[in-house]
């Protein structure tokens, strides 16, 4: 039993004697507040250090998206053929042969995607359904009532992230809608 309580005292006083090295109690030492100290230890001057770390926090704010990154001022508009095709139903239904893929990170991190074509017959609706996401594009549903060939324009869809299956969807309650002349307009910033 007296081993253990020796053994145990000298543990405490162990403990004890780094401890107050540790808060500078036995030892005068500098605190590492001490601009020399701080000089000692890195090469930087201060405002170099607060530059460096200003450019990471805004790096990963960028990453996470709390920043928008800077517009260059260039705007630059591509676009990508879709197919085309026609349809016979009053519901929404998958236009054969009109599937493809598409991933806005291609593009680079500032894009704006829409889409564009004609309506042969004059009469009818059309979307783009995200096959992936099992959803229709939001803002990709465009009608025409007009009787004669017509073109429809949309406005910027929410495309989601990540490399995804598309395919044009249409409908018409008075018979064929045939879309002609599909296309993604992708405007980058």
């Amino acid at each position: 039993m007296s081993s253990r309580l020796v053994l145990l005292v000298v543990m405490v006083s162990v403990f004890t004697l780094s401890g107050w090295q540790v808060y500078g109690l036995i030892a005068e030492k500098s605190s590492p507040e001490d601009p020399e100290v701080l000089a000692a230890t890195t090469t930087k001057t201060l405002e170099e250090r607060v530059a460096s770390l200003e450019s990471r926090v805004l790096t990963l704010e960028r990453n996470t998206g709390l920043v928008k990154p800077k517009s260059t001022g260039k705007i630059k508009e591509q676009y990508v053929q879709l197919a085309g095709g026609s349809v016979n139903s009053a519901s929404w239904t998958r236009i054969p042969g009109t599937e493809f893929y598409f991933d806005t990170a291609l593009y680079g991190t500032s894009v704006e995607v829409s889409w564009q074509g004609w309506i042969d017959n004059g009469y009818g609706s059309v979307r783009i359904y995200d096959d992936t996401n099992h959803r229709a594009v939001d803002n990709s549903e465009l009608s025409v009532d007009s009787g004669v060939k017509s073109s429809f324009y949309s406005k910027p869809m929410s495309i989601w992230r990540g490399q995804n299956q598309y395919h044009i969807e249409g409908k018409n309650p008075l018979g064929e809608i045939i879309i002609s002349s599909p296309r993604l307009k992708i405007v980058t910033r």
